[in-house]
């Protein structure tokens, strides 16, 4: 045993994974094969701090293992030279379970006579450290950034590519992060491990995204897509992929190699672009009470075809401060009426219908003076997100509609004419009173017959002239109390719609004076109420009522026609009668060629008549004539 020594020598101190190694355990002096001498290597694991029998070449020549790391024994090597005691230990595809600290411990023996073995000494050599590293890696993942701006509802396509791997045998896990403003740290969304495994992270859990998430890998391996199906407007943010490279130890277990970000995609996902338009135009309407008003909300265009639209309309009255609601379709077709509409008799005369799509058409029945207001519709417009809800995406306004409702124009004329009548006592005169127009079919009149007395003749001032009421039929045909002079003496006739007769019965002489009527024309509103649209006066009926024995001269002087035909008309008609006569005489008299006198005949003249005419009717009209001398 005299200088006795063990040296354990390594060539490759750091290995690779799946490389090979070498530990050799050299003994001095070199003592020839027959000197029996065992050899142990020890193994100390990297991190642990205990040494452990890995494999002993006996001293008999045979091998015994370690039952600790049995795995060894299937990648591991160990060889005796013939010509020394010196152990050769290999170890093929390292990997990191056989990283650590190695040293070898021999042992020198001898053989008794009864057989026995005695250990003559033991030496243990120095320690070997041998590192097995991994590969280095070569992943790359493409840092390239980019930005998406998409409307709702479309699809988010997001890419992770890998430009370069250690391996053609690596696998990948992909992690896919969002970040958001509000945020610290991106929020997992999905995880695929380098077992093609799913892991939902917490964000696609609280968002809901598990339903609308897909995810491909290419064929060629390197290229990893995430698609975010339906998207919505709080998907919006920056998106990334944290790649992870994993390989296949020689021991059969996956080991994560390298990790490495990607750049960032940053998208935007808004709401469609507002396309709502409500036609703008300003209008002025203006109908009669009682007539159909229809007023019109055109949606020239809308965001979307599959929208839904609620309309309300408005109307600004005079003297309100602020618009009232009129009526509300909301997106479900159902109908709601507002505050003036349901105190009002609005509701009953209000209908609402949508013949096409876009054209929302407000009829009111019977318009009132009431009604009258500027109205305007507001359209909103509604539209379902990725998730199933509505929501309002735009609202617009019409223009202005001013509607003006008139009670009808007054067009109400009565006869004007004036007349004359005389009647002898005891007879009856009738006073009648035309309508010669009125403002519409439906109108009612009220009718009043006055009697104006004449002036009567009191001095130097004359009295007022006194105007008394005969008899009042009102619209609903009731009769006023007849005065007292007048009653029973009046009869009362309605000869058509539009001609009244009030017959005086036994006339006597109080009943001389101008007589006169008033017509009231009434018309009902569209709520039954009757009103007063206008009131005219006729001409006034002189009636003069004869005594007995009233004179000719009298009854010609009360009678305009009667006086025209006996003292006015005849005298133009004589007169013409012998300016025609002159004419045929001045005509034949220069056919003879005779001068003034001539053969003893004088000339024919005719001195111009003179019309004396009173217009007091006192006297007859005088008219003299002069004729000439004519032989």
């Amino acid at each position: 045993e005299a200088g006795f020594a063990v040296t354990a020598i390594s060539r490759t101190p750091g290995v690779t994974y799946n490389e090979s190694f070498d530990l050799q355990c050299i003994i001095k002096p070199h003592y020839p094969s027959w000197v029996p001498v065992s050899v142990t290597w020890r193994f100390q694991p990297a991190g642990s701090t205990e040494f452990h029998d890995l494999v002993t070449f006996t001293r008999d020549g045979g091998v015994q293992w370690g039952d600790r790391y049995v795995g060894f024994r299937t990648r591991t090597a160990i060889e005796k030279a013939e010509s020394s005691n010196n152990v050769r230990l290999s170890i093929s595809r390292a990997s990191d379970t056989e990283a650590g600290k190695y040293q070898c411990v021999a042992e020198l023996w001898r053989k008794n006579y009864n057989s026995s073995w005695t250990r003559l000494a033991d030496r243990t050599s120095n320690l070997l450290e041998i590192r097995v590293l991994r590969p280095v890696t070569k992943l790359q993942v493409s840092k390239s950034k980019r930005s998406i701006t998409l409307v709702e509802n479309r699809p988010i396509p997001l890419n992770c590519s890998v430009k370069s791997q250690t391996s053609p045998d690596s696998h990948f896990a992909v992690l896919w992060y969002v970040h958001k403003p509000s945020d610290a740290d991106g929020k997992l969304i999905l995880k695929t491990t380098h077992s093609s495994a799913f892991e939902y992270g917490t964000y696609a859990e609280e968002e809901g995204l598990r339903g609308r998430l897909q995810f491909e890998r290419s064929a060629s391996g390197g290229l990893f897509s995430l698609t975010v199906q339906r998207a919505e407007v709080r998907d919006s943010g920056s998106y990334y992929c944290h790649v992870e490279e994993w390989l296949l130890s020689p021991n059969h277990a996956w080991y994560k190699l390298a990790e490495e970000v990607s750049g960032r995609t940053e998208v935007t996902v808004k709401q469609p672009d507002n396309r709502l338009q409500v036609n703008q135009t300003h209008k002025n309407i203006t109908v009669l009470e009682n007539q159909w008003v229809t007023l019109e909300c055109l949606v020239s265009s809308r965001t979307s075809p599959s929208s839904q639209l609620s309309v309300d309309w408005n109307v600004w009255r005079s003297g309100h401060p602020e618009k009232e609601v009129v009526a509300r379709l909301s997106r479900q077709n159902t109908l709601r009426y507002g505050d003036l509409v349901v105190l009002g008799d609005l509701r009953s005369r209000l209908h609402l219908e949508s013949p096409s799509p876009g054209l929302y058409i407000l009829s009111i029945q019977n318009a009132t003076v009431r009604d009258s207001g500027a109205y305007d519709c507001r359209v909103e417009e509604w539209l379902l997100d990725p998730s199933d809800r509505w929501y309002k995406r735009a609202e617009d306004l019409s223009g202005l509609i001013t509607l003006t409702v008139k009670q009808p124009d007054p067009t109400l004329q009565v006869d004007t004419a004036t007349a004359n009548l005389t009647v002898q006592e005891k007879e009856s005169f009738p006073l009648d009173c035309s309508i010669l127009s009125r403002s519409s079919p439906e109108s009612h009149f009220a009718v009043t017959w006055y009697n104006l007395r004449a002036k009567e003749p009191g001095g130097e001032e004359e009295e007022e002239e006194e105007r008394e009421a005969v008899l009042s039929v009102g619209p609903d045909a009731i009769f006023s109390p007849e005065a007292g002079r007048w009653e029973g003496r009046l009869r009362f006739q309605r000869l058509s719609a539009v001609l009244f007769r009030l017959t005086v019965l036994q006339a006597s002489g109080a009943d001389t004076g101008n007589y006169s009527c008033r017509v009231e024309e009434w018309l009902a509103d569209p709520n039954g109420v009757w009103y007063r649209l206008a009131e005219v006066e006729s001409g006034t009926v002189a009636v003069h009522v004869q005594d007995a024995g009233s004179t000719l001269q009298s009854v010609i002087c009360s009678n305009d026609a009667l006086f025209y035909f006996v003292f006015f008309y005849p005298f133009p008609i004589f007169g013409i009668l012998i300016i025609t006569i002159l004419l045929v005489r001045f005509k034949s008299r220069n056919s003879s060629k005779n001068s003034d006198g001539k053969n003893g005949v004088p000339l024919l003249w005719i001195k111009e008549p003179h019309l004396n005419y009173s217009p007091t009717c006192l006297e007859p009209p005088v008219l003299s004539i002069h004729p000439g001398t004519m032989d």
